[in-house]
């Protein structure tokens, strides 16, 4: 189980820009249900899957539980 703490940032367009930012990755997603209470998604990523249960927000924070499921799986889910 863990605590995920949602932070969010307003950065300026120019100064974004003028970094240096690593190479991006293939991400694919999608979610099985989606209410007030929770969320259960379902990702690929760096040719893994995975299942993700997001429980009710409290402030900026939430109960997640987050665990590796076969690739094939995930695929199926999606």
């Amino acid at each position: 189980m863990g605590q995920e703490i949602e932070r969010k940032f307003l950065i300026k367009h120019a100064e974004w820009e003028e970094l240096d930012k690593p190479a991006g990755k293939e991400v694919r997603q999608g979610y099985i249900l989606t209410d007030p209470n929770k969320t259960i998604r379902v990702r690929i990523a760096n040719n893994m899957g995975w299942l993700t249960i997001k429980g009710i927000s409290t402030g900026a924070s939430r109960l997640e539980f987050e665990y590796e499921i076969p690739l094939e799986e995930a695929k199926e889910l999606l």
